[in-house]
């Protein structure tokens, strides 16, 4: 964005925008949250995001004038800045100073950061996706910036990292198939195991940084020996993250050799198109959490792994998985976690590996254990449910509605999170350990 464009912008626009500002500063300022209903409360989160977004944008500003006078030789760099004056962490400066060469190639999104109409995630989501790519490769994800704009402004931070990640790997793909079938190579040459003692607590630590594969393989195996630890006396009240350390304590103190330990399952989703061209323009490859992986690799894997078809109709209502029983069944929760990366709140993060299967009509009230009568829930909100008393409707389509106790609805959208746009199903790839007579 040229200096005439901004002087040009700053003339048209800031008046109306300060006195937006001011009268959010005044509502947040004089409103009593104390006593505040949910309506109140909403229009305060509105109004501090709106804020929030604004000083982001100033900030955006600062970073980008500390650059010129860097260059001049009159200031450091502005990361420095952000970390002195800021009170940011250097992480924290260095994401920030990022966010500016993502302004000053995108004005659009500057200006709506200013405007309150997306937030600071959208701006790290372009910066990382970018990250890496070919000079060519990046100016085709960044050529439609409308239209990358109004994605960010209609989608949560979550979906537009997610949609823009696959667009940049998709775009990559076709720029560079030799960049993309190395990927995981590179990956796991780049992988590393870091311990240390932290002086402070006295805690050790350890890092590991693993390519998607292995990454995926490390935590099934974990989550496999967890159903076993959690069952044994006196573990019932032990927290989580307790049992969680102990069964990766016991893996690696047994080599793999515990008696009781569970063959692990881990399972990569693809569609079928993909399955069987390569990447095309919807292509959906990745871990059951998300993570995304190469092609090549994922078609590698069919000669190693038993290939698991997931039937949509309708694009999101999943069928023909298996019979009724009082628990969902594994070719169930395979086909739940096909279109369910998270627990299915709106708002939740939880991975689907950390959810309970919940029956929308309860078991005891004659509903049946059928995929349109069940759905991932963390613990959080499977409990917001049987204790709280909040309601679920799920129809058909998987769209769900979200009642609360007072018989407001508080969400009423899709509750799944991956379906592929064009293609008839999913392939759920399923890998328990290596095939007879071969070793990884």
């Amino acid at each position: 964005m040229t200096e005439a464009q901004r002087s040009h912008s700053a003339t048209g626009g800031d008046e109306l925008l300060i006195g937006r500002m001011l009268r959010a500063v005044e509502r947040l300022a004089s409103a009593n949250v104390d006593t505040a209903d949910l309506a109140t409360l909403n229009e305060l989160l509105d109004s501090s995001r709106r804020l929030r977004s604004w000083v982001s944008s100033v900030e955006v500003k600062v970073t980008r004038r500390t650059n010129e006078l860097h260059r001049a030789g009159s200031a450091g760099a502005p990361e420095g800045l952000l970390a002195d004056r800021g009170g940011q962490s250097a992480a924290d400066a260095k994401v920030a100073a990022e966010r500016a060469d993502v302004c000053d190639e995108m004005p659009l999104f500057e200006s709506a950061l200013a405007q309150g109409t997306i937030d600071n995630g959208h701006l790290d989501a372009i910066a990382r996706a970018t990250k890496g790519m070919s000079d060519a490769a990046k100016a085709e994800l960044l050529s439609d910036e409308e239209a990358l704009l109004a994605s960010a402004a209609g989608s949560n931070v979550d979906r537009f990292t997610r949609n823009l990640r696959n667009k940049a790997r998709d775009i990559t793909a076709a720029h560079d198939r030799a960049a993309e079938a190395d990927k995981l190579s590179r990956q796991r040459r780049n992988s590393r195991i870091r311990s240390w003692i932290d002086h402070d607590t006295g805690m050790g630590k350890t890092l590991l940084e693993l390519d998607p594969l292995r990454h995926a393989e490390l935590h099934a195996a974990i989550e496999a020996h967890l159903a076993t630890v959690r069952q044994r006396d006196g573990h019932g009240d032990l927290p989580l993250d307790q049992l969680r350390l102990d069964a990766v304590i016991e893996l690696v103190g047994t080599g793999g050799t515990l008696a009781e330990r569970r063959i692990p399952e881990v399972s990569v989703v693809v569609d079928w198109r993909t399955l069987a061209e390569g990447v095309h323009g919807t292509t959906l490859c990745e871990t059951r959490s998300g993570i995304p992986l190469p092609v090549q690799t994922v078609q590698r894997l069919c000669c190693e792994a038993e290939v698991l078809p997931v039937v949509l109709r309708n694009g999101a209502e999943v069928l023909h998985v298996g019979r009724s029983h009082r628990t969902a069944t594994r070719a169930q929760r395979r086909a739940l976690a096909a279109v369910h990366r998270t627990c299915a709140h709106p708002h939740c993060a939880v991975s689907f590996e950390h959810c309970q299967i919940h029956h929308i009509v309860p078991w005891e009230r004659g509903g049946a254990t059928d995929l349109d009568n069940l759905v991932p829930l963390c613990s959080r909100h499977h409990h917001l449910v049987h204790e709280g008393l909040w309601t679920i409707h799920l129809r058909d389509d998987r769209s769900m509605r979200w009642v609360q106790p007072n018989g407001e609805t508080c969400f009423d959208g899709p509750s799944t999170d991956r379906v592929p746009r064009e293609s008839e199903g999913f392939g759920v790839l399923v890998g328990s350990g290596p095939p007879p007579g071969r070793s990884r």
